[in-house]
């Protein structure tokens, strides 16, 4: 695909500095398990390792731009945002292992509300709210435990029982891996750069004051390899409170007002 806009098609920002290996790691598993047509914008925040040359080494649908003074995340994700024009924007960061079909069906969900402004996945570990154990026991008891360790696997359980489904959510989408409209972005505006520790709160805010919602895929799964373990086998806890949010297919969107 070339670099520019293309219908349907995503802008992947990734700001890294340093971290050669996982740069590389994630960058494998985006070309492995996309099929969606999208671009790469890796933002080089002037990183002093390998990466400096991860230009040589990856060259399809990908441009990296490179800051020869540190910024910081949310000015390198900034720059990406103004770098590409595809309709969709994805925000990921070193760490996150992808499975099959993750931007194809957070996209889906994505389009199947005007108002819906970012969508994020489920998440490995145990902490942060976005975490596979928390959805189960707060939100959706229906989620099956897993009694694997696999990424893909996993995907595939959570693919076959929640095809095309997500929740609308009251809190704040993780930007280590979420996508979103662009019309969207480029009406509320830049990632705030001052407090870069509450960027990602901040914008969502921002979107939820501009009169957009946001969204959590079930069927998207992704593994976030910082330490955090998690369990093999799950128990499913009783939920402390049935969330209000409406569960969502693309044949009957519900957006509680």
């Amino acid at each position: 695909m070339q670099k520019g806009s293309q219908q349907g098609a995503a802008d992947i920002i990734i700001p890294v500095r340093n971290c050669y290996a996982e740069t590389r790691a994630l960058l494998e598993s985006i070309y492995r398990h996309t099929d969606y047509q999208f671009h790469i914008y890796v933002i080089d925040d002037a990183s002093t390792d390998e990466t400096v040359d991860l230009a040589k080494i990856y060259t399809r649908d990908i441009t990296i731009l490179r800051n020869r003074v540190s910024r910081g995340r949310s000015s390198a994700l900034n720059k990406g945002i103004q770098a590409g024009s595809n309709p969709y924007l994805v925000f990921l960061d070193n760490g996150i292992e992808l499975a099959q079909g993750w931007l194809e069906s957070m996209v889906a969900f994505l389009d199947t509300h005007p108002r819906i402004a970012a969508v994020g996945p489920l998440r490995s570990g145990s902490q942060g709210w976005q975490s596979v154990e928390r959805v189960r026991a707060r939100l959706v008891p229906e989620i099956p435990c897993f009694f694997t360790r696999d990424t893909q696997e996993r995907n595939r359980i959570l693919q076959y029982h929640f095809h095309r489904t997500g929740i609308l959510i009251d809190g704040t989408l993780s930007f280590s891996c979420s996508v979103f409209a662009r019309r969207a972005v480029e009406e509320v505006g830049p990632v705030l750069e001052s407090d870069a520790g509450r960027a990602d709160a901040d914008y969502c805010r921002r979107l939820r004051r501009a009169g957009y919602v946001l969204g959590l895929a079930l069927d998207v799964y992704v593994a976030c390899r910082n330490g955090a373990s998690e369990e093999v086998r799950c128990h499913i806890a009783r939920p402390k409170a049935r969330s209000e949010a409406v569960r969502v297919r693309p044949a009957r969107l519900g957006v509680r007002r």
